[in-house]
């Protein structure tokens, strides 16, 4: 059956085991599913619409499955319904008029029936039946089937649609990261319009702007640790997920304190009823061997146990000479379900990363990179490091849990809880110059920075669906705590002044040591946020109100040699967020929002007074568009952002800052995802951004930044992914093919705009093959070849100094093949 005969939502054929529930009709099933479907109400909104449309916002608000032989009859519409009503009782409402009638089959899954095509089929062959296909609302912290999203909790921490969310929400799917073969969060990401990052190859961490600003990462709703030079966040694992999403704009409404360019939430994999296993071998560039599985399904004869355990190994070297990397990944959960209305999810996960030679692309000179006029171009390999000395460690691990609870047909309460540790070890010899540097012939120091951190954060929620008048309520308040104690140490630089030829280099001339400790921090954060939100659904528009207080607190101790300061901030903001949206009924939904956020701002004033927390604003309009009867997704937005007290030199002692910077970002955004046809995938994107300092004082050099660009940000950057399957019924079925390209426009490397970076294309590919449609003995068999900068261009990154300029990823080719079951 075709995607777009199901009203452009998931479709999916029932395995051997649903289709015997579903012919067979058992007594007990029917049964059981009467006493579990009448003994529950739910809050219905569901406007006039086609019925495939309608049937999956019923499957999202019920978590039934919908499930009918053949297709459905061409054009049914429903009249809509609102109201709190039983899911027997609304199906009936949603199909009257329509000759369709239903049987429950289990408590979760309801098959729809059509008389006269059953007739039809009867006289045609009375042995023959149609396949059962599925219909199933996605759901918003749940696995997505192909690339195309439209459910997000990243939003508004409710099961919402991203079309009624009124800020631009970009969603890459397990599948999406399949096909393109991402390795990392940061390739994961690299499609996405407004998302650049900073630096190339890194086996240590993933650094992103969203709009300009540094991101907060979330996983699973609750913020992952980050010290307090950001050498102490974890490394996530993209094999562990189900989806990467990246809320754009000021998000402190849900989340607190945070820069305003917005979030990256990443959903972990967690325990389902239906097994979905599989193991993967991978082979690539750079002596790449990888191994992986990811192993779920239930304990015992029912659904109320449930188990995951995902892993993942891999030894690798990299494009830079003597860096490697060894990483061991683990991850179990438990889910307990008691019954229908209460879940438990246990889970953990560890991650240990050995990285000989530093970890992360070396800093190289401007000169030989950025500036190859005068002096030869380094190679792309350079290593200005010491293999003996350079080196990069980290272990982390988590331990959580997920506790949902239904109290009545109106109120549902959530408690997410996590405890995450981070040891990172990094030191590293990197180039230095008193004057310009020669690439033949700069110095070097060496250096040592590691950083620990112990992080909690527990967030408890209660959401209510309920009707007023004509208004059905989604209601949310919440009370979230974080707590976050971390340790950096920064050694001494030890000079080494022997010349280093980074063209010819010769190493151990010098003998190196680790410097001893000469910078100490201590940290603790804390934060305590109050929230509530409102999304109220009338006709066909929906408004959101939301407002939050936080109460921050940040101690700093700073040790060197010559002093011990320590700083208390206390910091308490209220921030909020208003958006209308309305859903036309051919798919177009227009929307508009504003929202604010804050940011704690380290440091104090000449005077010794600790500084108040940076604010943001954003104001954003724009259309998302979900037609009916294709299974795509397009947003287009406008935005408007600042973000003010922003650190600025103090005009009378230039050694100390005050608060007077003000930053702004002026952009647009387009990203489209598409079904096109069942052969058929597209992915597009398009951003465009105008970044300006609007006020900043001038330096000890009396230089201002005012009126410069803001770094790492590139006016445009574009994206263009094709995806088609071979669609026969030879040895070709089964054989699909990928290819994208991706600009990245002109960026400066630093807020002085110093450092001028030139634009860049890259193109990638991917080659799959499915043995299973071939062959039906070998279902489940999968290879796939994946290229990222497959002809090779060779370009730089970013430059943020001038012994600090960074070559882009270069050619990498993986071969993995996966077997699944």
């Amino acid at each position: 059956m075709k995607n777009n005969q199901i009203g452009g939502d998931r479709l999916r054929v029932f395995r051997r085991m649903l289709l015997a529930a579903c012919v067979g009709f058992a007594p007990l099933a029917i049964s059981t599913a009467a006493v579990a479907q009448g003994a529950k109400s739910y809050t219905f909104a569901i406007s006039e619409q086609s019925v495939s449309a309608a049937l999956v916002r019923y499957s999202s608000v019920t978590g039934i499955d919908v499930a009918f032989d053949g297709p459905l009859p061409p054009n049914l519409r429903t009249a809509g319904f609102t109201g709190n009503l039983t899911a027997e009782g609304a199906l009936t409402r949603l199909l009257a008029g329509t000759g369709l009638t239903y049987r429950f089959t289990t408590a979760t899954t309801v098959l729809l029936i059509n008389p006269q095509a059953a007739a039809a089929a009867g006289s045609a062959d009375a042995a023959t039946s149609l396949q059962p296909i599925i219909l199933q609302g996605e759901q918003a912290r749940g696995p997505v089937e192909g690339f195309v999203a439209t459910q997000s909790a990243t939003g508004t921490k409710t099961d919402s649609s991203l079309k009624n969310t009124p800020q631009a929400i970009n969603v890459v799917t397990k599948d999406q990261m399949a096909a393109q073969g991402s390795a990392t969060l940061t390739q994961a990401l690299r499609y996405t319009p407004g998302v650049i990052s900073q630096f190339g190859d890194d086996s240590r961490y993933d650094w992103f702007t969203i709009r300009g600003f540094r991101p907060s990462r979330y996983l699973d709703g609750l913020r992952l640790p980050f010290g307090s030079r950001g050498y102490a966040q974890p490394r996530v694992e993209p094999f562990s997920l189900e989806r990467a999403e990246v809320l754009k704009g000021p998000a402190s409404v849900l989340y607190g304190q945070g820069d305003p360019g917005g979030l990256i939430n990443m959903v972990s994999k967690r325990p389902s009823a239906t097994a979905q296993n599989e193991v993967e071998t991978q082979f690539g560039t750079n002596n790449r061997i990888q191994t992986a599985f990811d192993l779920n399904g239930a304990i015992g004869d029912d659904d109320s146990l449930l188990y995951r355990i995902v892993g993942v190994g891999r030894l690798t070297d990299t494009q830079y000479d003597y860096v490697r990397e060894k990483k061991a990944y683990m991850a179990p959960s438990l889910t307990f379900k008691p019954d229908e209305g209460t879940s438990l999810t246990l889970y953990g996960s560890y991650q240990h990363i050995d990285s000989p030679g530093g970890g992360g692309a070396p800093a190289l000179p401007a000169n030989g990179t950025l500036y190859t006029g005068i002096y030869p171009e380094l190679p792309r390999s350079a290593f200005p490091g010491e293999p003996g000395y350079d080196h990069y460690s980290s272990d982390q691990a988590s331990v959580g849990y997920e506790f949902q609870h239904d109290l009545d047909d109106t109120w549902t309460v959530r408690q997410n809880l996590r405890y995450s540790y981070i040891d990172t070890d990094t030191q590293r010899v990197q180039p230095y110059c008193p004057a310009a540097c020669d690439p033949k012939a700069f110095y070097r120091y060496a250096w040592a920075f590691p950083e620990s951190a112990r992080a909690v954060t527990i967030d408890n929620q209660a959401i209510g669906h309920f009707q007023t008048g004509d208004f059905a309520h989604t209601a949310l308040f919440g009370l979230d705590y974080s707590y976050e104690s971390s340790r950096y140490e920064e050694s001494a630089l030890s000079p080494i002044f022997t010349p280093f030829n980074g063209l010819d280099p010769v190493y151990g001339a010098t003998p190196i040591s680790r410097p001893p400790i000469s910078t100490r921090i201590d940290q603790e954060r804390s934060q305590v946020g109050l929230y509530a939100q409102d999304q109220m659904e009338w006709n066909n528009f929906v408004f959101s109100l939301g407002g939050r207080y936080d109460w921050a607190d940040t101690d700093t101790r700073t040790r060197t040699s010559a002093a011990d300061n320590r700083v208390d901030q206390r910091d308490g903001k209220f921030t909020w967020r208003a958006g209308l949206v309305y859903n036309f009924d051919n798919g177009f939904s227009p929307y508009a929002g504003y929202s604010t956020s804050f940011s704690p701002a380290s440091g104090t004033d000449r005077a010794g007074t600790a500084f108040d927390p940076t604010t943001g604003e954003q104001f954003e309009v724009g259309v998302k568009y979900q037609p009916d009867g294709s299974n795509s997704f397009i947003t287009l937005s406008a935005y408007h952002l600042t973000q003010d007290n922003v650190l600025s030199p103090d005009p009378e002692n230039t050694s100390f800052s005050v608060q007077t910077g003000q930053v702004r970002m002026r952009g647009i955004e387009l990203e489209g995802k598409a079904e096109l046809t069942d052969a058929l995938n597209i992915l597009a994107s398009y951003a465009y951004t105008d970044s300006e300092i609007t006020k900043a004082n001038a330096n000890a050099a009396g230089v201002s930044n005012q009126g410069n660009r803001f770094a790492f940000v590139p006016r445009q950057q574009a994206s263009l992914w094709l995806d088609y399957a071979v669609q026969t019924s030879d040895a070709w079925d089964g054989l699909s093919f990928g290819a994208g390209a991706r600009y990245t426009g002109q960026t400066f490397g630093d807020n002085a705009n110093q450092f001028d970076i030139p634009s860049y294309t890259v193109f990638d590919a991917a080659v799959r093959y499915d043995f299973g449609k071939a062959n039906p003995k070998l279902e489940g068999l999968k290879a796939s070849l994946n290229f990222s900068n497959l002809f090779d261009r060779k370009y730089v990154s970013t430059c943020i100094a001038a012994t600090g300029c960074y070559w882009g990823e270069g050619r990498s080719v993986y071969a993995t093949l996966k077997y699944s079951w």
